[in-house]
């Protein structure tokens, strides 16, 4: 069964300096690094907060300690838990929002905070057909995103990043609202989406190899994830 969880971030509110570097010390040294040598704490909490939050996830799953999870990646950077095929998972932040899903098949999960931009870069990242929906749309950043999140879960899932171009590939939405990807016109079947409203101004969606996705989201406060991990 699929897990899916988030948790809200507040910038606002700072953490202890000491709390930090203990919570620090609950990843990978070469991840505490990478964390340090970000330059806005804004983009080291969020990456701080999505390790933690996979490791709570996997330990939940698995039984596993945290000292005893291991990670590695495959060719194009995506994580994987080590020597457990039977346990796949994802991350994705973006805001204030760190998200993440867990299930024994592959998983992907995006989550993109609605602002404006430019819209003429859906000629490049967009399929012609998803182009054409989009500019019908009368409120266009909103279903800009909406695409973007599934487009970015089912990328997730193939585990090749943005190699896999993203207008290689359409999201069409059915009558009954199924959300249905097509390739060069023909229907991918064995490939499942849900949409999640956490928040107004955020778009997030799960993609899954199976129909069997929540619709529930387990919100995860940042002090629960600390005091777990102060815990150890």
């Amino acid at each position: 069964m699929i897990d899916v969880y988030a948790v809200r971030l507040n910038f606002q509110e700072k953490i202890d300096p000491v709390v930090l570097e203990r919570l620090m010390n609950c990843v990978t040294p070469q991840k505490k690094e990478r964390l340090k040598r970000f330059y806005h704490m804004e983009d080291t909490l969020r990456g701080l907060f999505a390790d933690l939050l996979s490791r709570d996830i996997i330990m939940q799953k698995t039984g596993l300690n945290n000292e005893d999870i291991s990670f590695t990646t495959n060719d194009y950077g995506k994580p994987f838990l080590k020597n457990r095929d039977d346990v796949q998972f994802n991350l994705s932040h973006s805001g204030v929002w760190v998200v993440g899903v867990i299930d024994h098949q592959i998983v992907g999960i995006d989550i993109e905070r609605v602002q404006e931009i430019d819209l003429d870069i859906s000629k490049n990242y967009f399929s012609p057909d998803e182009h054409e929906d989009l500019m019908s749309k009368a409120d266009k950043f909103d279903y800009f995103f909406t695409l973007w999140a599934l487009k970015e879960s089912y990328i997730k899932i193939l585990g090749k990043g943005l190699s896999h171009p993203l207008n290689a590939f359409s999201i069409k939405f059915g009558g009954t609202g199924e959300i249905i990807i097509k390739v060069e016109g023909k229907r991918i079947g064995d490939i499942f989406f849900r949409q999640y409203d956490i928040d107004k101004a955020y778009k997030m969606a799960v993609c899954a190899a199976h129909d069997q996705i929540p619709g529930h989201v387990n919100m995860v406060t940042t002090d629960q994830l600390i005091q777990k991990f102060l815990d150890y």
